[in-house]
């Protein structure tokens, strides 16, 4: 039985080195195991947080949950993909994170249909067991509590809100530095600091 197992799990692990080469290239494998470690709440589905989460589920992060106490209405069968019309007046967390999670069989999906802004008044500490909270069309007063919030606790949110075509992005977290250089040149050093005697007396 843990053989088999052992043989499912290097399988998995085959495939998804086959299907994640492309960014594996790019941030390696301690930026894979990062992005799989991680467990993101979108709050409020519309066209803007849909589409975020949509380029992380792809590229494979752990986890996400859709906190949206919205029903699917008609404005958003223009704008928003991850919503169909035989869809209407259904949970609007429910139906987003369906589609969302077809995009990536090893990515885990919840939603949530509380209302946003109950859930931030009521029950703030529900957040705590996020990475990275991502805020869309939320309103001033629940959005600077929450702010305040993640940032005492260290969770890093990030607000954004689009009209058409504009729109803005901003980031709340406390500060952080990241240095994981990859020179794109790798000399190496072949220099001896202990040759050995023959090549002494050969260079002697």
């Amino acid at each position: 039985k843990r053989q088999a197992m052992e043989e499912v799990e290097k399988k998995v692990d085959a495939e998804k080195i086959e299907k994640y080469d492309r960014q594996l290239r790019l941030w390696g494998a301690h930026g894979q195991q990062a992005l799989e470690e991680a467990n993101i709440c979108l709050i409020n589905a519309g066209a803007s947080g849909t589409e975020i989460l949509k380029n992380l589920v792809l590229p494979g992060i752990g986890g996400f949950t859709i906190v949206d106490g919205n029903k699917v209405a008609d404005s958003d069968m223009g704008n928003n993909f991850f919503v169909t019309p035989d869809k209407l007046g259904e949970s609007r967390a429910k139906v987003t994170t369906e589609l969302l999670l077809e995009m990536n069989e090893w990515v885990k999906g919840e939603a949530n249909d509380t209302d946003s802004v109950k859930l931030i008044n009521d029950n703030i500490d529900y957040f705590k067991q996020f990475t990275i909270v991502v805020a869309t069309d939320l309103a001033d007063g629940p959005l600077l509590k929450l702010s305040k919030f993640l940032f005492a606790n260290a969770i890093p949110l990030f607000v954004t809100c689009a009209y058409g075509f504009l729109g803005y992005i901003r980031w709340a977290l406390p500060e952080l530095t990241v240095v994981e250089s990859k020179p794109e040149e790798v000399k190496e050093d072949l220099r001896l600091g202990n040759p050995f005697e023959a090549l002494k007396k050969m260079a002697l």
